[in-house]
């Protein structure tokens, strides 16, 4: 018997989401390296070097040197070996999905998702492709009719979206949660704080209402402006 493709018994597997135009790979393309790396090295998953997987991405992109839009890239790290959900898995396998980018519609509202998440789960510090309470997070909101919903923790205090870091502008300072709070390091929500353009602070729903403006950022998107309904939760 081969081995068991964990990813899919035990949704054991990281991934990256990313931007890719004119075959060039994103700026702070080691970033995304970087966090695939240390959620590998987490969960004991064997990895590409970063030679490895630079050189992965750029064979199945590079066709988009010739295309004059961008296109959405998501790179997967499957783990393989053993049927027992107890052991370390064996070896990887890399995927990669390439499509076309289609951004959401210009206007996005957000409200209030009725889930919370526990700060301490080591799951939401990595990408991983056990994703399904992002998935009911999303579904809830969408029914809701909202383009997706913030996250609060069992402390009442503000996470993230379903799929991107959250900010609020409050008296000229753009804050985000500390990473504590229980969120994903987003690449954008680094390069932000690396250059001065954002700081960290607790925001708990009452603090929301003190905000002049709300936001939300991914790799796919960058900085977008949203708006909040916080009366519909």
């Amino acid at each position: 018997m081969g081995e068991t493709e964990r990813f899919k018994h035990f949704g054991e597997g990281l991934f990256e989401t990313f931007k890719v135009e004119g075959g060039k790979l994103p700026p702070h393309f080691e970033y995304h390296y970087e966090r695939l790396r240390e959620g590998a090295q987490f969960f004991n998953i064997p990895y590409p070097t970063f030679g490895e997987f630079k050189k992965f991405v750029e064979e199945h992109t590079r066709f988009t040197k010739r295309e004059g839009k961008p296109f959405y890239v998501k790179v997967l790290l499957l783990s393989l070996g053993s049927g027992y959900y107890g052991d370390p898995p064996d070896s990887y396998r890399l995927e990669i999905v390439v499509k076309p980018l289609r951004l959401p519609a210009k206007d996005l509202t957000l409200t209030v998702s009725p889930f919370r998440r526990c700060s301490s789960n080591p799951l939401w510090r990595f990408k991983t492709t056990s994703f399904l309470f992002n998935v009911v997070v999303k579904r809830e909101a969408t029914k809701r009719g909202f383009y997706d919903a913030i996250i609060l923790n069992e402390r009442g205090n503000v996470t993230e979206t379903s799929s991107a870091n959250f900010y609020c502008l409050r008296e000229g300072l753009l804050l985000t949660p500390p990473l504590n709070e229980g969120l994903l390091p987003g690449i954008t929500r680094r390069v932000l704080l690396e250059e001065g353009k954002a700081q960290e602070e607790v925001l708990t729903k009452e603090d929301l209402l003190k905000c002049e403006k709300f936001f939300i950022s991914n790799a796919l998107m960058g900085l977008r402006e949203v708006t909040l309904l916080l009366e519909q939760t």
